[in-house]
């Protein structure tokens, strides 16, 4: 296996990873982390565009949604054929993660947080209209009742996927600069 390869595999298993770490609590806990799927996908996107990477981070945080439902004894609130619509929402988020990493300098302030803040946000009405349009607990919400109350989280929900991707783009700026660093030096 080549150095890069390696690289890659180990930089997409630590993406992997993070989904085990913070699925299993939305906005976090004072014993765990909050969510950082959204973030995990765009970065997914961008450092591992093989489709296939798209398919592991869904199954697994498929299958910690299922743990938490079956063993952990999360609600199964938002369990419905909603839920399903968390699958075009990833791979739209990866999708814009895989788009960005064809620009000049994806890590770029001006090209990555905008492109992020697009993501998030979007993935955010996306995964709430999903489980509008097809979740049975909120029928007999209206649109603009719906939103009401679901505009509450949008703000954490920005807020945390900002924070994971804010730690990526410091990381990625820290080892960009320590191989310029090292080829200086070699």
């Amino acid at each position: 296996m080549s150095s890069k390869t390696q690289n890659s595999t180990l930089i997409g298993m630590a993406i992997i990873a993070l989904i085990l770490l913070t699925r299993s609590s939305h906005f976090g806990t004072s014993f765990l982390l909050p969510d950082a799927t959204i973030a995990a996908l765009f970065l997914t996107g961008m450092l591992m565009q093989k489709l296939r990477w798209l398919a592991i981070a869904i199954a697994v945080a498929f299958a910690v949604d299922f743990y938490a439902l079956g063993f952990a004894g999360v609600s199964d609130y938002c369990m419905s054929l909603g839920y399903w619509g968390l699958i075009p929402t990833y791979a739209m988020v990866w999708g814009v993660g895989r788009y960005i990493a064809k620009q000049e300098n994806p890590f770029a302030l001006q090209v990555f947080v905008p492109s992020a803040l697009i993501a998030t946000s979007l993935a955010f009405v996306l995964s709430n209209a999903f489980w509008y349009a097809f979740s049975d607990k909120v029928s007999s919400l209206t649109i603009a009742e719906f939103s009401a109350r679901v505009a509450q989280y949008f703000t954490p929900y920005l807020g945390y996927t900002a924070f994971y991707l804010g730690v990526a783009w410091i990381a990625q700026a820290a080892f960009q600069k320590l191989a310029i660093h090292q080829s200086k030096t070699a």
